[in-house]
Order: structure tokens, then C-alpha cells, then sequence
């Protein structure tokens, strides 16, 4: 039997960060950083943070997060995983 649709699977890091976790944090919490200090990027997440109220780090945010969400497990361990 083929299986159809599109399978969302959780990949988690040694130290235990989610990709879930980390796409909703970015999807809901973007605006301000959250999920870059969540994964571990401060500079980043200082950057999001400080220019929350232009909405641009809300939008990449958001984008970020659906994209983690669809993305293969493996590519996402490549970047975000303890290496």
C-alpha cells in the first residue's frame, strides 16, 4: 500500500534540542529570538531580539520555522546537531 502525504518527523540533538520545538518557537516566538537562543546561537538571537520591533525578524522567524518543519531530519542534525 503507498503511503501519500507528508510526514513530520522530531529530530533531537544529544543535548536535547527538538526541531519541533525549535520551529514553533520560531513560528510564535521569532519576533524575538527565541529559538536562536533555544539552539544555542546568542548573537543571533541578541540581533532578533533587538530589532523585534521592525517585524523582520517575526517574518524570518516564521519562514525559518515552516522550513524546519518539512526539512529532513538529517539536514537539520548537519546544522543544528551536536557535531
Amino acid at each position: 500500500m503507498a503511503r501519500s502525504g507528508i510526514a513530520v518527523t522530531d529530530a533531537t540533538t544529544r543535548t536535547g534540542k527538538s526541531k519541533i520545538v525549535a520551529a514553533l518557537l520560531a513560528i510564535f516566538l521569532g519576533s524575538f529570538g527565541i529559538h536562536k537562543f533555544y539552539l544555542g546561537e546568542n548573537r543571533l538571537g541578541v540581533l532578533y531580539l533587538a530589532f523585534f520591533w521592525t517585524a523582520v525578524p517575526g517574518i524570518i522567524g516564521f519562514v525559518e520555522g515552516i522550513i524546519w518543519i518539512f526539512q529532513d531530519d538529517q539536514v537539520w542534525l548537519a546544522r543544528y546537531g551536536d557535531v
